[in-house]
């Protein structure tokens, strides 16, 4: 579209230099007027450009990055309209002949009052709007560059008034009729053409300035939404895999209690038969003391083994549930607007300061590396594997030292049976002997299943102190420093590189 406008404009210059008679509302040649129609069209041209870069649609959810592209974009756009169209009245002017010279000259007037009062009024709210935003910098660039351009116009705006008055002189000196070269030569300046000219140029010469200055605030805004959006998905996506990693931790640590819940139970399974058949053994021996001896083991076979497997279990499984879940994710690591350093960052950014690229550039990385590498879940995690499958192989090896005195029971007790009946009288001792054996092993069952659960709860408060340490130590100096990086990233933008 723009190429397009600027060729036709580009077609119609060329058309007025070969075919058109200079005028400004006069029948007469005024010698120049191509050079002011070339230099009116270039003017445009550089204008047309001021809102040519167009912001893709925000991402990210700070305010203040699309209240300050909304403002910079209001700016370019009433630059793109205002100017042109006063630039159009001046070569339109420079083809008119219809004899009105003060009509002509005041469709010129009409339109740089229009656009010096866009400068004067709507223009200075919306720069004290983007100072409220932004800060002072970029207030001061758009100041700055108004500022030469309502000087150029004030200067083309003295000299098109001292251009109609000539004009005016010469056209009432031909008496209303077509003006000859003698009186525009009498009349009209060659310097006061040239003038124009110039002015016109520095007019033209000065609007990249705003373009620039405006375009850089524009890519420095959707860098800015870039960065922040990018930030945010990227932590999101790490805490996702934070809490994947706690989820997995929680997964191979309850199948490392399943197998020992698996061996428990199929101990309880194994000698169910073999303790009722040592209890009928015993009772048939009639030894008392045997008798409740062998009743104290299957007590244990059958109550006692498994009231220590459900204990293990209520502890273990929420335990290790709670250590799945104790990732250091602080409330400072949050993505609230203008509640974190990323958010200061972009502020500093569009702020479009003298050190905002170079601040921008030299804390972009470490911020990233702050926010993303301040969870060491995975590595801590990976310590706590080895260690409580440790805890399941002592656990398991409990178990197997308690099927060592389960096993013995029945065969120990049948025994006494196998004597022969010349030693009959031999029973009653055998059992009773069996009996104190059995007893002792009998009363250390109490002991070895407290300190089965023990074992456990001894080693996964352990583990939670360790992961503690673990993240604390590893975090710790990430944390300091994510703590003072504000105030360094403000200290940057003030100073740069002296900060």
């Amino acid at each position: 579209m723009y190429a397009l406008v600027v060729s036709v404009a580009c077609a119609c210059m060329l058309w007025q230099v070969t075919h058109c008679s200079p005028d400004f509302g006069i029948q007469g040649t005024i010698g120049g007027k191509s050079k002011i129609v070339e230099r009116a069209i270039l003017a445009k041209t550089h204008f047309l450009r001021v809102d040519d870069y167009i912001i893709p649609n925000q991402k990210s959810d700070i305010e203040k990055l699309r209240d300050s592209a909304v403002i910079l974009q209001a700016i370019g756009l009433q630059v793109n309209t205002l100017g042109p169209a006063l630039m159009d009245t001046i070569t339109t002017a420079t083809d008119d002949n219809r004899g009105n010279v003060e009509s002509t000259f005041t469709l010129i007037s009409i339109a740089r009052l229009t656009f010096e009062d866009y400068i004067a009024i709507v223009l200075q709210e919306q720069i004290q709007n983007l100072e409220t935003l932004l800060g002072p910098y970029l207030r001061d660039q758009l100041v700055d560059d108004f500022y030469h351009i309502q000087q150029r116009l004030t200067a083309v705006k003295l000299t098109l008034e001292k251009l109609q008055q000539a004009v005016q002189q010469a056209y009432d000196a031909a008496g209303g009729g077509p003006v000859s070269d003698a009186l525009i030569k009498q009349f009209i300046d060659e310097d006061l053409i040239a003038q124009l000219v110039r002015h016109l140029t520095l007019l033209a010469y000065r609007i990249p300035v705003l373009t620039y200055t405006i375009t850089s605030s524009l890519e420095n805004i959707e860098q800015g939404d870039d960065y922040y959006y990018g930030l945010k998905i990227d932590s999101d996506r790490v805490l996702d895999e934070i809490d994947a990693t706690g989820k997995d931790f929680y997964q191979k640590t309850v199948d490392y209690s399943t197998v020992v819940e698996q061996s428990m139970n199929k101990l309880i399974a194994d000698y169910d038969a073999e303790l009722n058949t040592a209890t009928t053994t015993a009772t048939a021996l009639n030894v008392p003391d045997l008798t409740t001896a062998v009743a104290g083991l299957s007590t244990v076979e059958h109550s006692k083994l498994a009231t220590t497997l459900q204990a293990y279990k209520d502890l273990y499984v929420p335990r290790v549930l709670q250590l799945s879940k104790m990732l250091p994710i602080e409330e400072k690591f949050s993505f609230l607007p203008g509640d974190n350093p990323a958010a200061v960052l972009v502020g500093v950014l569009i702020a479009n300061g003298p050190f905002s690229r170079f601040c921008f550039w030299k804390y972009a990385s470490m911020l990233h590396n702050l926010l993303l590498v301040s969870n060491f879940a995975s590595e801590c995690y990976d310590r706590e594997y080895n260690r409580l499958g440790s805890l399941q192989e002592a656990l398991l090896i409990e178990i197997e030292l308690i099927s060592y005195n389960l096993e013995i029971v029945n065969p120990y007790t049948a025994v006494c049976t196998y004597l022969p009946d010349t030693a009959a009288q031999r029973k009653g001792p055998c059992a009773t002997e069996f009996s104190v054996y059995f007893g002792a092993i009998s009363s250390a069952f109490d002991k070895k299943l407290a300190a089965f659960v023990k074992l456990a709860d001894i080693e996964l408060k352990a583990s939670k102190q360790r992961l503690s340490v673990c993240w604390s130590t590893k975090v710790q100096q990430t944390l300091g420093k994510f703590q003072s990086i504000v105030a360094d990233i403000l200290s940057c933008a003030e100073k740069g590189p002296n900060a």
